[in-house]
C-alpha cells in the first residue's frame, strides 16, 4: 500500500519544507496550492527528483467548490 499525504499549502514555507520531508521518508505527495503555481511546480520537482511521485492542486481550501474537478 502507497504512503499518500496531502499537503496544503505546499508551494512555500512550513507545506513546501513538510512535503519535501514526506518524500524524503518515502512517501508520495498531493501538495494544494491557491496562486503560486510556479513554486508548486517546483516542488513538485524537487519530490520527484527523490523518486517518489507528487502531483499540486490549485484549490482554495476556503471555498469548498473549489474541489468540485477533484472530487467529482
Amino acid at each position: 500500500m502507497a504512503n499518500i499525504s496531502i499537503v496544503t499549502g505546499g508551494s512555500r514555507g512550513l507545506g513546501r519544507n513538510t512535503a519535501i520531508s514526506i518524500a524524503r521518508h518515502g512517501g508520495d505527495v498531493i501538495l494544494n496550492y491557491r496562486s503560486q503555481a510556479e513554486q508548486a511546480k517546483s516542488v513538485v520537482a524537487e519530490i520527484e527528483a527523490l523518486g517518489r511521485k507528487a502531483v499540486a492542486l490549485q484549490l482554495d481550501v476556503g471555498n469548498i467548490s473549489s474541489f468540485t474537478y477533484v472530487c467529482g
